[in-house]
């Protein structure tokens, strides 16, 4: 949704700037005909800015990672950071992060239906469904990484608001 707006936008921007020169080397052009195209890409630039990134909290996603890395990383996020941590066993820690931060424990092996359905694209949308509209932190290895960036995308989330952590 967020790409269209700004392919709109800039479309708009582009059809709105270059009117007012191609009306007037025509010989079409009057003042009200050109300070109305202005007005018109001024507003696509308005469009674009409002509708650009704004995100209604942030979505961390992550395995592999060492508890204190984990902490750190959800020490850092506000109130409005949703986290899923997918992990072969529950640990103390874990059930500490889990009940501190509201940590979300996706417990399985990693090449269980069950454990990759939980983080299909259904799966997230079922337990973050506002994803769309967060920004989306990804941290663990290349591959998991790969299969939930593959997960976003079917749900339309867009690339701008995904990222990797850094955990070292």
């Amino acid at each position: 949704m967020a790409s269209e707006r700004k392919f709109l936008g800039s479309l708009l921007f582009c059809l709105g700037a270059g009117a007012a020169p191609a009306a007037y080397l025509l010989g079409h052009a009057s003042p009200v005909t050109s300070a109305a195209l202005a007005v018109y890409a001024v507003a696509a630039v308005m469009a674009v800015r409002v509708h650009g990134r704004h995100t209604k909290g942030t979505v961390l996603i992550a395995t592999g990672l060492e508890p204190g890395a984990l902490r750190g990383l959800l020490a850092g996020k506000g109130a409005d950071t949703v986290a899923v941590y997918r992990t072969e066993r529950v640990d103390a820690e874990l059930l500490d992060l889990h009940q501190r931060y509201g940590l979300v424990l996706v417990v399985g092996a990693e090449h269980d239906p069950r454990t990759k359905e939980r983080l299909s694209a259904s799966g997230l949308s079922r337990q973050v469904p506002d994803i769309v509209e967060r920004e989306v932190i990804l941290a663990g290895p290349r591959h998991f990484q790969r299969y939930v960036r593959g997960a976003l995308s079917r749900l339309a989330v867009p690339g701008a608001q995904v990222r990797t952590a850094r955990t070292r």
